[in-house]
């Protein structure tokens, strides 16, 4: 997990990552930025990635435990 690393995000992902923690759906999310749900869906990939996590609950805690969001 990214705990312990430094892990740059884009301003998008930072955006999804936002209103993933508020709960949001990826249609919600793709309404909300005015992007494609499939975009949603890369964007949420990528944070995965970078934050070497296995699911979209995963980066909501990592991101409240960072107070990032």
């Amino acid at each position: 997990m990214a705990d312990d690393i430094e892990v740059s995000l884009t301003k998008r992902e930072m955006e999804v990552l936002t209103l993933l923690v508020s709960g949001d759906r990826n249609l919600d999310i793709a309404e909300a930025l005015g992007i494609g749900c499939e975009t949603v869906k890369e964007h949420v990939q990528h944070i995965l990635k970078k934050l070497g996590l296995r699911d979209r609950t995963q980066a909501a805690v990592w991101a409240v435990r960072k107070n990032l969001v």
